[in-house]
């Protein structure tokens, strides 16, 4: 078999697995569909097709959502983050990471979402891009204070938004400085809030 025949072979069935996964998901057939979606994955993924590889995790994710599985469907959106990546998509990887926190914090794994979370922040921390860094770290804070932990002591957001303030203050761009020099005080104001109940307990 030649190149292009594979190629029109592997083709024809992505496009079956599509197509059975939508008469399944109408049927109610959950368990058929979420297995054609990852079949349709790994043959997206097996051809190099990575942007619809992505599709075919997504769907996995979102069946699994509905079916209240949603540690399953965390797993599969930090699945399709991964190809996201491989495609240089950086704006959809963050999307899926943050569906995937959305899921562990269902699941009721604040630790889980909180490392991805902060997985989110490093990521673009690396990058320069501090201001999704530190929205980021926030969001990692704020689910540690829903699941009863101290952020009296978690710094990252403010050296996050420290280090936005200084890029915006380089160029000249003084209310986007002055904007993370409010986040700055508001977060420390938390800080300071939790700092003093602790002592008083």
């Amino acid at each position: 078999m030649d190149g292009a025949k594979r190629e029109r072979d592997a083709y024809l069935k992505a496009r079956h697995y599509e197509r059975e996964a939508r008469e399944k998901e109408k049927q109610g057939d959950h368990e058929a569909t979420i297995e054609l979606w990852r079949q349709y994955a790994k043959l997206k993924e097996s051809k190099g097709s990575y942007f619809l590889c992505i599709y075919g995790y997504f769907n996995v994710a979102r069946i699994c959502d509905k079916l209240q599985r949603w540690r399953e469907a965390a797993e599969s959106f930090r699945a399709a983050s991964t190809f996201a990546v491989k495609i240089g998509e950086f704006s959809i990887w963050a999307l899926l990471m943050s569906l995937s926190c959305q899921m562990y914090e269902k699941e009721g794994d604040y630790e889980a979402c909180k490392n991805t979370y902060e997985t989110m922040g490093n990521f673009f921390y690396t990058m320069d891009n501090f201001f999704k860094a530190a929205d980021a770290y926030e969001h990692a804070a704020e689910i540690m204070l829903l699941s009863g932990k101290d952020i009296s002591d978690y710094e990252v957001p403010l050296k996050a938004w420290e280090k936005n303030y200084e890029y915006w203050k380089e160029r000249g761009e003084m209310d986007d400085a002055e904007w993370s020099l409010n986040r700055i005080t508001t977060y420390r104001s938390i800080q300071t809030r939790l700092s003093l109940k602790k002592e008083t307990l």
